[in-house]
Order: structure tokens, then C-alpha cells, then sequence
């Protein structure tokens, strides 16, 4: 009985497959609406559910794309906009077929149609309780289920309701049914999403501005869709990272991205010492209100003469951008002559350059000094080495005591006494010596052959 329940699941999952939505990942402009293309249009305004991580701020986001002159929709055309999963809906629900809905009569069957389905939805999981209390003693269904949302296909009072109130937002805003999806309640919702995708709706995912799941919500769902084979879809479009990195002038072959920097100070240096060691060109944001104390971190990190950028409004009407050692941006930020108060609005971007000579002040100092040094070195051992010889070659010409040679050695060379004598020592001694060896050696009958 159990492998005949398994093979009816296997099959019912099979056709689950074959009606499954699609999840679109959507970028948003981050200032500027003319950045919107037709394919992003396309895909916000035909989903059936969008996946927003701020409802005010995409709603407020659909209404500007609409009265945009380049992707206004006519009026006409959101009417006649019927879903394919909800196309049985004209049958159930005629008062949605009417041409014109008075305001009065449209409160009274919303809230009606309200009323009816949580009822429906209480008595359907009044139902379910008391089957699995009946047939599942053993708590095996209750691992797997989705509460009141679909059980192996079959269309839950929750989904009946989500096709309704799609079918009247669409009608009435030309658009989908906004739902709430960020980092508080992502979790959460991502249950209620596959369920949506299962049951063949299509879903866009969309953050306040920018792409999601880059430093926004949106990877726990994208990861569980990945799991469980539901198509996936991510459109081009904006992010301020690529823009600020073309903008900035430094090397951009190879980038390191923090997202946004740590709270904690602790943390906040212990990155920032990594992407020093790193040595590549390093991406972070940071909210305009604490962008002195990553500033401040940066100076005791990289040194105050290190070469950083910051993007301020990027794309935007107050557009501003900044390049400098880190010890001059920083007093930059309280020059009312510089920066005004419409530029510290929302999140800055900010790029460090490479921990190089070439962007670095201090490190270029640091450099230059060590090479006197060598070259300072260099100069003293190529003295000693042509004194060496100088006095070897007189060493083999005078034939005079020590210390006669000393003297010598001290008027022409303008060496002390001291480093004279050690002269001395290291060309008769070293002659005495070589001269022991080649006796022995031929005593021995050894030939030398260098």
C-alpha cells in the first residue's frame, strides 16, 4: 500500500513539474528611471507575484514606469490582461467580467469574497487537523507539508484566494500582487513562494534599487528554487558597483567586493586589513551617516595619503563624485563647499585602491628610502672592494713592514688607522696563506687546476 501511495505522489509530482512558474530576478533602477528597458518592463508588469523588498517603494517605482511615455501601458490593454492560471476565474467569479464596478459594490465583494475564503481556510484546516489525527498517528505527513497551501497539487483555499486577488489587482492597477520579501521575513515567506511557483504562477523578484540578492534579500529563495528545479530567470541591468568601478580609475581587472562594512569597529578593521593584504581594488558601501568612521578605519588601516573614491547619488540628479588621499576626503565631508546636504542622502559607494606605490603616499616614500639605502650600501661595498685591490696590487709591488704599509695605505687611500690595518692583514695574510696551500698541495702532488 505504501509503494502504491509513493508511485501516486511520483506521477502527481510529475505534472506538478510541467504547470511550475517562473522565478525572475529584476533589477530596479538605482536614480535614474531612464536605465529601465523594455525586458525588465515586461517582466515586472506581467508577473502574476512580485517578490518586493519594500511594498511602498515598488508601488510607488510602478506608478512612475507607467506614466513614463516609453512603457505606458493603455488602459485598454490592462483590461483585457487575463492570466492563464486564473482563466477559470471568469467563470467563478462573473462580477470580475463587469466593465464598470462601482467603488461601494467593489468594497462590498472584496470584503465578501475576504470573508468567504478565510472561512473556507478554517474549515479546510479544521479538516485536514482531524484526517492526520485519524491516518497519521505517527506525525509522517506533518515533516513535509505546506499548512494550508497545497498538499501533492491539490489547490488549497490559500491558492484559490492568491488567483482571485490577482485577478482583481490586475484589473484594477494593471499589475500583480505585491508581497513583502526581505531579510526580517524571508525565511518565512520563502515556503508560501514555492508554493506559488508549484502552482504555476510566475514570480519577479525585485529590492528598493539595484539588483537583489547582491547586498539585498533574495538568495535563500533563489537557493531553494535551485533545489527543487524551478526555473530561474535574472535580467541585466543596474548596480552601482560596476558603474562606480568604471568611474573611479583604478584598476578594475580584478576587484574585491565587501558589500556593506561591518558596524563593529573590531570587524570593520579586520576586513579592511584583508583587503590590504589582498592588493586588489576593494568595493564597499556605506551609509552616508557613518562614512567618517570608515574613513577614520581606512586612514589607520591603509595610512591617511591612500588613494580612495566615493560615489555619492550615483546616476542621480545630485550626482557627486570624490577622489583623493583618505586624510583630505575626510575633511571634505564637513566642507559645505564641497559636499551638500542633498548628497548625504541613502548609500555611498566607496572603492580603496589598491595598497600600492602608486596609490599610496606613505608607501611611495617608504620605497624611495629603501632605495637610497640600497643604493647607499652598494656604493660603500664597491669603496671597499676597490680598495681591496688597490692594496693587493700594491702589496705585491712594496716590499716594507706593516706597519710602513699602513702609513701608506692611510695617506692614499684617506682610510683610519684601523681599517688600514685591516687591509694589511687581509692582503699578506691572505698571500701567506694561499702561499702554505700551493706548497702543500704540490708537496702532495696535488695540481691545482683553477
Amino acid at each position: 500500500m505504501f509503494k502504491l501511495i509513493q508511485g501516486f505522489c511520483k506521477i502527481i509530482d510529475i505534472g506538478i513539474e510541467r504547470t511550475r512558474g517562473k522565478l525572475t530576478i529584476c533589477p530596479t533602477p538605482i536614480g535614474n528611471l531612464q536605465d529601465w528597458t523594455p525586458r525588465q518592463n515586461s517582466a515586472l508588469f506581467d508577473a502574476d507575484v512580485i517578490a518586493c523588498e519594500d511594498t511602498r517603494v515598488t508601488g510607488m517605482l510602478m506608478k512612475q514606469l507607467k506614466n513614463t511615455p516609453n512603457i505606458e501601458q493603455d488602459d485598454d490593454d490592462v483590461q483585457d490582461i487575463v492570466f492563464k492560471n486564473t482563466q477559470e476565474l471568469g467563470i467563478q467569479l462573473p462580477e470580475l467580467n463587469k466593465q464598470f464596478i462601482d467603488k461601494e459594490e467593489f468594497k462590498f465583494f472584496k470584503q465578501k469574497r475576504v470573508e468567504q475564503s478565510k472561512e473556507r481556510i478554517k474549515e479546510n484546516k479544521k479538516k485536514q487537523s482531524e484526517f492526520l489525527n485519524d491516518n497519521d498517528p505517527l506525525n509522517f505527513m506533518k515533516e513535509d507539508t505546506y499548512e494550508d497551501f497545497e498538499i501533492y497539487g491539490i489547490t488549497s483555499p490559500f491558492i484559490t484566494y492568491l488567483k482571485n486577488k490577482i485577478a482583481q489587482t490586475k484589473k484594477n492597477k494593471g499589475r500583480g500582487v505585491l508581497l513583502s520579501c526581505h531579510k526580517f521575513n524571508e525565511e518565512r515567506r520563502i515556503d508560501r513562494i514555492l508554493v506559488m511557483l508549484k502552482m504555476g504562477l510566475n514570480v519577479t523578484l525585485v529590492c528598493e534599487a539595484g539588483t537583489p540578492t547582491i547586498s539585498d534579500p533574495g538568495y535563500q529563495l533563489v537557493n531553494k528554487c535551485i533545489e527543487r528545479n524551478i526555473e530561474i530567470e535574472s535580467l541585466p541591468g543596474a548596480s552601482s558597483v560596476p558603474v562606480a568601478l568604471s568611474l573611479c580609475g583604478f584598476p578594475a581587472d580584478q576587484f574585491l567586493f565587501l558589500g556593506f562594512s561591518s558596524k563593529t569597529l573590531n570587524e570593520r578593521e579586520e576586513s579592511l586589513q584583508k583587503s590590504k593584504q589582498n592588493g586588489q581594488t576593494t568595493v564597499l558601501y556605506e551609509s552616508a551617516t557613518r562614512l567618517n568612521q570608515l574613513l577614520l578605519s581606512i586612514e589607520k588601516v591603509y595610512g591617511e595619503h591612500q588613494q580612495v573614491w566615493l560615489g555619492f547619488e550615483l546616476t542621480k540628479m545630485f550626482e557627486k563624485k570624490l577622489r583623493g588621499r583618505c586624510r583630505q576626503l575626510y575633511e571634505d565631508l564637513t566642507n559645505p563647499q564641497v559636499l551638500k546636504a542633498s548628497h548625504f542622502k541613502g548609500e555611498v559607494t566607496v572603492i580603496i585602491a589598491p595598497y600600492k606605490a602608486q596609490y599610496n603616499d606613505d608607501l611611495r616614500a617608504q620605497q624611495i628610502e629603501n632605495t637610497s639605502e640600497i643604493k647607499e650600501n652598494e656604493d660603500v661595498v664597491v669603496r671597499k672592494v676597490e680598495a681591496l685591490q688597490f692594496a693587493m696590487i700594491l702589496g705585491s709591488k712594496v716590499q716594507c713592514q706593516d706597519s710602513v704599509f699602513v702609513e701608506i695605505l692611510q695617506d692614499t687611500l684617506r682610510l683610519s688607522k684601523n681599517k688600514a690595518y685591516q687591509l694589511v692583514k687581509a692582503v699578506r695574510h691572505g698571500n701567506e696563506l694561499e702561499a702554505r696551500k700551493n706548497k702543500i698541495r704540490k708537496e702532495l702532488g696535488i695540481i691545482n687546476d683553477l
